[in-house]
């Protein structure tokens, strides 16, 4: 029986299933190409994270601390500890809206990932989602490395508190991932090295099986006294920065040429700790250079790791002499792109955003580079010296960079105790199932995933949930907001709670349907096309009824909270609409990404910022005073340069034009209004309101102030 290859059922899980899965392989089995064809090729709503700066711009996507806001201190997987994680989460709605559309995020080196982080991204996932029983909060996760290689760093004190909690700290001893577990797929071709002889020779030290004659073949590359002419194009690997700098500054001093300076010019948001090459690059010609970046042009001149010397630099352009090249290489300066992930307004896609970039020249100096910025690259010529090696997996990445076992030399001797691997990252290797059992996986994950895609077309309840954090936070802030906001928002809950029912319902029926085997395709097709209207026109009106909002707020934070809030379920259900609408006819994945890719959101304009409103749109018993008042809080704010809702909130000159307070100690009464706000503003709006009620014979109602308003304050109070 014929499977497809680890290639292709990484591809399969990753395209037609919502299934979690962990793709590995030894060092140059092309998962670096798989992820570059994946984000370019899918239909899906992607994120590409990275545990490091470095590794993220080279992935082509975001920081996990960056993308998730989230804290450098330990997180501890317990109810506090989510808690606490929420509680101090800044995330604005731009970024809860991301998180919210997306589908699949990618994590990318997950080996350098620890356990506690992806407890702490499975909580964060729920949370925004408001799909809290879900792992990652219905996300599907793609963890792309090799667990052979770089391992995540807990100082001491950090793994005394999580050593509590964690066997390890690898990723896979997550509580999320000891609960659910991805699906394993290890790619097993190597398109680095071709000699059978050194490729095994790279799996005894990877697996930690070194045989004695193994060990004898390695250390027969140990030459301590190797110096290698220029023209040879050896580049040192080392363990720590300090030597790698120390040689390419000797070597670099050893050139007599002049220094020329290049000043890489950054724009908008660039992280430090993510710059590819030096802010300010010294070059000369005659050094030995590397290359840190793939050439974009057809053919291929360069790529990321190959190694020449300058031969001349020319004002901004560098001319680079490669051996084996006939032909010199021109180097200009390239750009490095910092993005961030967006959704747009007008489709709910996730997009990236280009917020920086960063111009130099892609060279760094290639006498010597350390072990861990070598990740990824590939050397025709290396000399390694990892005798001092400080972490599992460092020699085997050193020699997994180098093409063949001649290519290259051992500075220093390598220790059998240097080359050990965890038996934690072995023993969860070990769990790596057979090609079969994949197989048989991936049959079962694709019709489960059409069957996923369709509840959740027709499950309400994140949609409910995400409307009820709108109606809380308006809620919280009611007193800022005109009296019938609250009510307004409520009432949305209320037919989207009506809608659910029906729903819920309706998607007990489909489970039946499709559990029968075999199903019956025919009343399958008419249940939906017979639902579909119904469900449309009940969406229909929930539009209707949002475009119909006549929420004011004189707080500009409250008015953006609540604009965002209505936009984020009018656009969430404008979308279930369209797709419920376009699938009822023949409901698919490749319809349901069909009609997704087509929608653009209603047009939906909304502000409930009420600065330079009239008054009038306010319910007041004397709208016209009201007016007056509103116009003389404007006033005294931008002359006193102050939020409008510090001189008096909409509710305080409600109840001003309401209840007419003739003095001071009526005004005292007023929800808002202290001693300090009398004494500053008191003489105005008492003067305003006089004015009022001599011109229109009105009486102060404060009489009846006390028997309406305070049982309200008590109420709050308690």
């Amino acid at each position: 029986m014929t499977f497809p290859t680890p290639y292709e059922c990484a591809k399969e899980f990753v395209s037609h299933t919502d299934r979690n899965i962990f793709i590995t392989g030894k060092a140059g089995t092309g998962k670096t190409t798989f992820l570059r064809t994946f984000r370019a090729g899918t239909t899906k709503q992607i994120a590409v994270v990275a545990p490091t700066g470095v590794a993220a711009v080279n992935a082509g996507g975001v920081t996990i601390h960056s993308f998730f806001q989230l804290p450098f201190t330990p997180f501890t997987p317990t109810p506090s500890g989510r808690e606490s994680l929420i509680a101090r989460m800044k995330m604005n709605h731009s970024r809860r809206r991301v998180i919210r559309e997306l589908e699949v995020l990618v994590i990318d080196e997950i080996s350098m990932v620890r356990a506690d982080v992806l407890d702490a991204i499975d909580t964060v996932l729920r949370s925004v989602r408001h799909r809290r029983s879900e792992p990652f909060g219905g996300v599907q996760m793609v963890f792309i490395g090799d667990m052979y290689q770089l391992s995540p760093v807990a100082k001491t004190d950090e793994w005394r508190i999580l050593s509590g909690y964690y066997q390890s700290i690898y990723f896979f001893h997550s509580r999320i991932i000891q609960e659910h577990p991805p699906v394993y797929v290890e790619f097993d071709k190597i398109f680095r090295q071709s000699d059978n002889i050194f490729i095994d020779l790279l799996n005894q030290v990877r697996n930690d099986s070194l045989t004695q004659e193994g060990y004898n073949l390695l250390q027969s590359r140990y030459d301590p006294h190797f110096n290698p002419s220029p023209e040879e194009n050896y580049i040192t690997l080392t363990t720590h920065n300090l030597t790698a700098d120390r040689i390419n500054r000797l070597e670099l001093e050893k050139i007599e040429t002049a220094p020329h300076h290049f000043t890489a010019e950054v724009k908008g948001e660039f992280p430090e700790n993510a710059f590819p090459v030096d802010r300010v690059l010294e070059l000369r010609e005659g050094a030995k250079v590397m290359f840190v970046r793939n050439d974009m042009e057809v053919p291929r001149r360069f790529f990321n790791g190959k190694i020449g010397t300058i031969n001349r630099i020319e004002e901004e352009v560098i001319t680079v002499q490669c051996p084996g090249d006939a032909d010199e290489i021109t180097v200009s300066p390239v750009l490095w792109e910092n993005i961030r992930y967006t959704t747009n307004p007008d489709t709910n896609m996730v997009e990236e955003e280009i917020i920086g970039t960063y111009n130099q020249i892609p060279l760094r100096f290639a006498w010597a580079i350390t072990i861990h910025k070598s990740q990824g690259l590939t050397f025709d010529k290396a000399i390694i010296d990892a005798g001092k090696a400080f972490s599992p997996g460092q020699v085997y990445v050193a020699l997994s960079r180098c093409r063949s076992l001649n290519s290259l030399v051992l500075k220093s001797p390598i220790n059998r105790s240097s080359i050990g691997v965890d038996g934690q990252v072995v023993r969860f290797s070990s769990s790596r199932p057979d090609e079969e059992r994949v197989s048989r996986e991936l049959l079962s994950a694709r019709e489960q995933y059409r069957t996923t895609l369709l509840l959740q077309l027709y499950d309400f309840r994140p949609l409910l949930q995400q409307a009820r954090s709108w109606y809380t936070e308006t809620k919280e802030n009611e007193s800022s907001f005109s009296d019938e906001t609250a009510p307004f928002v409520g009432g949305i809950c209320d037919q989207l709670s009506e809608l659910e029912l029906v729903a819920a319902r309706f998607r007990v029926q489909l489970q039946r349907i499709m559990q029968q085997r075999p199903v019956d395709t025919a009343f399958f097709a008419e249940r939906l096309r017979a639902s579909s209207p119904y469900f449309a026109e009940k969406i229909e009106t929930l539009l209707r009824t949002l475009q119909e909002s006549a929420a004011t707020t004189d707080s500009k934070a409250n008015a953006m909270d609540y604009d965002e809030g209505i936009t984020s379920v009018f656009t969430a259900a404008a979308l279930k609409k369209e797709l419920i609408t376009a699938t009822a006819g023949d409901f698919s994945v490749e319809s349901y990404y069909a009609a997704r890719a087509l929608f653009r959101k209603p047009t939906f304009a909304v502000s409930s910022y009420s600065r330079d409103t009239s008054g009038a749109q306010l319910k007041s018993i004397h709208p016209e005073l009201l007016s007056e008042l509103v116009r003389l809080r404007n006033q005294l704010s931008s002359e006193g340069n102050l939020p409008v809702y510090i001189v008096a909130s909409i509710k305080t000159l409600v109840q001003m034009a309401d209840y007419l307070p003739e003095t001071e100690k009526e005004l005292l009464r007023i929800d808002g209004i202290g001693k300090v706000k009398v004494e500053r503003y008191g003489p105005q709006f008492l003067t305003l309101i006089r004015n009022y009620s001599s011109a229109y014979g009105t009486a102060s109602r404060m009489i009846h102030f006390k028997e309406q308003e305070m049982p309200k304050k008590r109420k709050k109070k308690k």
